[in-house]
């Protein structure tokens, strides 16, 4: 402060203001540049020495900041010369970097990059046989994709982490299939990858499942652009599965994208209008990694559509303990109305700067478990319909978070609007409909189960 207030003594300047001049001489002094080519460029600022609070150095004696201080820490090239941002965190297992990944390889030998990135991954030791296939299916698409796609999809650690996670998902879902019986087009199966990011296990499940079985795989994610919109730079990029300029890759079997936030009811409500309600099922609802309350909205895709035949479910990340503070119990999940309660399975804590600053480990453990124990049970049973469990199954070994929840529905069911949603469909028009919205749930104009129709009075 005492140096701040002698620069501004120093350089005077209309109405108390510094002048340019008087500023680029008070920088040059406190940076120790020469303020004239008479003085070395080495030549410490007077001022800074004089204005500079004492202090005690190593031997005990009182040294200036112009003598003593470091150095100002070096900044790079970056946006308004901020410093360097944090590395990105190295790979779970692996131990490596962005940097150290040999794009080089993946563009030269597709098949040996992706193997000596999977070596020491779980995978290659449980998950050999979905190596294989996905080594075939990699070395496709580095025959046939355009080289700025194929990039896109090798670059960094990220698909040998997705595939990690997703190879006991695929052997599941393969066994799903081929255990299904189809005698026409229509009673293919249709899966749905919800939060399905870039879509790494939506594209290799296109490549290995049997086309004649599988009519259609969406891929789910409010980062998606909307259909037939231009994507912006902060939505994920789709040209692996519609295509850039005349190039358009032939997926064995079709992948479609549907932006929706399952956190929002009517985007919800609409994925079982144009979805679960087109087609009779088997319906087959993926949900791999998802954060927080997104495991409940997957737990209830299941409760709520009949045609839904199996559900896999890995949580990731525990809810926020804010939860906490709004409630005791989570909505009501299913027609049993099961309450998970928000103490048991909410923590505290979060990452910063790859670092994290919360709870012991122990402790995030047993409310993982915790919270994998409510899920499970918030499936409904259906009367004896519906059969769930949870299996540990060993994807990381640096992480708890190793538990999947399985459900399967042994008789299916027409998906119907009010089944699904709860709301009476047609809706009522007119002046019969009241105000618009009357439940608040944002789905038009409709009454929920537990609503009230307004009493409409007849005109004279």
């Amino acid at each position: 402060a005492a140096a701040r207030r002698a620069r501004r003594r120093a350089m005077g300047g209309a109405n108390g203001k510094p002048t340019r001049d008087a500023r680029d001489a008070a920088t040059a002094m406190t940076t120790g540049d020469a303020i004239d080519d008479r003085a070395p460029a080495s030549a410490p600022s007077a001022l800074a020495a004089d204005c500079a609070p004492a202090k005690l150095g190593d031997s005990g004696v009182a040294t200036t900041a112009a003598t003593a201080a470091p150095p100002p820490p070096k900044v790079s090239d970056h946006a308004n010369g901020a410093p360097d941002p944090m590395p990105r965190p190295t790979f779970d297992v692996a131990n490596r970097n962005d940097e150290e990944y040999d794009l080089d390889a993946a563009v030269e030998d597709a098949g040996a990059w992706l193997r000596g990135q999977l070596a020491e991954l779980p995978i290659a030791r449980d998950y050999p046989h979905i190596i294989d296939e996905c080594v075939r299916v990699m070395q496709k698409w580095k025959r046939e994709f355009p080289q700025k796609v194929w990039l896109r999809v090798v670059k960094g650690d990220r698909l040998a982490k997705e595939l990690n996670e997703s190879a006991p998902v695929i052997e599941k879902t393969m066994k799903y299939i081929s255990a299904i019986e189809v005698q026409s087009p229509a009673e293919r199966a249709v899966i749905i990858d919800l939060c399905s990011g870039f879509g790494y296990l939506a594209m290799f499940l296109s490549e290995m499942l049997p086309a004649d079985k599988v009519r259609e795989i969406i891929l789910v994610d409010k980062m998606w652009s909307m259909f037939g919109k231009q994507p912006k730079p902060h939505h994920i990029n789709w040209e692996h599965v519609y295509g850039v300029g005349d190039w358009k890759y032939a997926w064995p079997i079709e992948m479609t994208t549907r932006k929706v936030d399952l956190k929002d009811h009517a985007a919800v409500n609409q994925l079982a209008m144009h979805i679960f309600n087109r087609w009779n099922g088997p319906f087959i609802v993926l949900g791999i990694h998802l954060c927080g309350t997104l495991s409940i909205k997957a737990v209830e895709m299941f409760n709520n559509h009949p045609n839904t035949q199996h559900l896999i479910l890995k949580p990731c990340c525990l809810p926020d303990f804010s939860w906490t503070y709004r409630t005791d119990y989570f909505p009501p999940i299913g027609k049993h109305k099961y309450l998970i309660p928000t103490k048991a399975v909410c923590s505290r804590g979060k990452w910063k700067k790859n670092k994290w600053i919360g709870p012991p480990r122990s402790y995030l453990q047993q409310k993982f478990v915790a919270w994998n124990d409510h899920l499970c049970k918030a499936i409904e049973d259906d009367d004896g319909n519906i059969t769930k469990s949870i299996e540990e199954i060993k994807v990381q070994t640096s992480h708890f978070q190793n538990l999947f929840i399985f459900g399967e529905r042994a008789r299916l069911s027409k998906c119907t609007m009010d089944i699904a949603t709860g709301v009476q469909f047609p809706t009522p028009s007119g002046t019969e409909a009241g105000a618009w919205c009357p439940t608040g749930s944002g789905f038009g104009t409709h009454y929920g189960k537990d609503s009230v129709r307004p009493v409409v009075k007849a005109s004279s």
